[in-house]
């Protein structure tokens, strides 16, 4: 599940309208397919422009729902979209 926002003119594949205002944003592009050991076994005729956090790694976990314990890349203090009756508080130290 991902949007697209307008971000330096070009519009960037980000999990939501928020994506590129966080600290983990870091902009990039996907240049095709990556095989490790082969490198690159085919691009695509124009790069796309992508949250190179989100495309490599995965969104990293920013909350989690006391409720139904989802976790969750939403800021503390936002309504849990998972169980809709719980606020977001920030994850846990181990």
């Amino acid at each position: 599940m991902g949007c697209k926002v307008r971000v330096e003119k070009m519009l960037v594949d980000v999990a939501d309208e928020e994506c590129h205002m966080r600290p983990c944003f870091q902009l990039g592009f996907d240049k095709g397919y990556f095989t490790k050991g082969r490198g690159y076994t085919s691009y695509h005729k124009k790069p796309i422009p992508v949250c190179m956090t989100r495309h490599l790694h995965g969104c990293p976990e920013n909350s989690r729902c006391p409720q139904c314990n989802t976790v969750s890349r939403l800021s503390p203090g936002a309504k849990c979209e998972w169980c809709k009756s719980g606020v977001m508080i920030p994850p846990q130290e181990e």
